[in-house]
């Protein structure tokens, strides 16, 4: 039911138009003349009795900012393992002009502004994440807060292309030179670490949370209970895991490498300029040892099972960096 409220000011005379319906909110809104507030109040009634009908006037009191703050505010973002990044990139948008934009008024428009002034200073990669992001947000909102909007603008907005995968391993007499140089490094635990991974293919990440506790001499398997995509895995341990595992001084807190991301990096870049390496990161050693594990006869399920890759088809893409060389050797040895 609607009906139309005149409202005295000092100055002026207004209509106020209320709609109220069993089981919906009931809409209020202020017109200058009867014949809008007459107007608006049909057209109110006609969205109910269609069941079109979204109250959009919460969406007109946020900003894109406010959702973003509940959004942290309520941990929607601790739902991920790298939710530490998420909250970064909240807390740059926060500081942008887009977070003050009307979350009614936000469109295409404003978020193409928004990309062209991050692509300044940030790869299309980056970017992507950041408008990501800002539809979860946008998303949450809409599916869990009820707060109304006609779309989400996010999936209006192309992404930008990506470039290449990585594709770096080590070549040539790369390795046998990265190896000396972590030998006479200043941190016992440098080379063991490096051909550690080369063996097993772990992430940095793991490689640094493993303790003793996590491994299985008898059956030579290494338990990862957390993982990037948030479940376990056991990774099978090659002769020399185990003989690296076994020549490494045991310690007190159970911990096999005990090192940071910030000290590993920074070993890790005094070895590479030793070794006269450029271009090539830790996470590439991944990529190398996956190389290597196809190159030792395994099959992709194999290998998918020591990796941890849920989708073979990353794992051929970016992280097998077959030689055709060495191909065309062992197609000329089997005639």
């Amino acid at each position: 039911m609607a009906y139309i409220k005149r409202r005295k000011y000092k100055s002026k005379v207004g209509y106020q138009a209320i709609v109220r319906r069993k089981g919906f909110k009931t809409s209020v809104k202020s017109f200058e003349t009867k014949t809008d507030a007459k107007k608006w109040a049909r057209a109110m009634e006609r969205k109910l009795d269609t069941g079109d009908y979204s109250d959009y006037s919460e969406a007109s009191k946020q900003t894109l900012g406010d959702l973003i703050q509940r959004f942290i505010r309520e941990e929607k973002h601790k739902k991920k393992k790298s939710w530490d990044r998420d909250e970064s990139r909240c807390g740059i948008i926060c500081k942008d002009i887009i977070a003050d934009t009307n979350l009614l008024r936000l469109s295409s428009k404003h978020l193409a502004e928004f990309r062209d002034r991050k692509t300044k200073g940030v790869g299309p990669s980056t970017f992507n994440k950041y408008l990501s992001l800002i539809s979860v947000v946008i998303d949450t909102a809409m599916q869990e807060w009820g707060i109304y909007l006609p779309h989400n603008p996010c999936r209006l907005i192309k992404r930008e292309k990506e470039p290449n995968p990585r594709d770096r391993i080590l070549v040539k007499d790369e390795y046998t030179r990265l190896i000396d140089a972590c030998r006479i490094s200043d941190n016992k635990y440098l080379k063991n670490m490096v051909q550690f991974s080369i063996e097993t293919a772990i992430r940095q990440g793991e490689l640094l949370a493993m303790r003793y506790d996590h491994i299985n001499f008898e059956k030579r398997t290494l338990l990862i209970p957390e993982t990037k995509n948030g479940e376990p895995r056991t990774v099978p341990l090659s002769s020399k895991a185990i003989d690296i595992l076994l020549a490494l001084p045991r310690r007190l807190d159970g911990k096999i490498f005990p090192m940071t991301c910030d000290s590993l990096k920074f070993w890790f870049g005094q070895a590479k300029r030793r070794a006269k390496i450029s271009g090539f990161r830790w996470h590439d050693l991944r990529r190398h040892a996956c190389t290597l594990l196809f190159e030792k006869g395994l099959n992709v399920p194999e290998v998918q099972l020591v990796s941890g890759h849920r989708d073979p088809r990353v794992l051929l893409n970016t992280y097998a960096k077959l030689s055709a060389e060495k191909i065309a050797i062992k197609l000329m040895e089997r005639g």
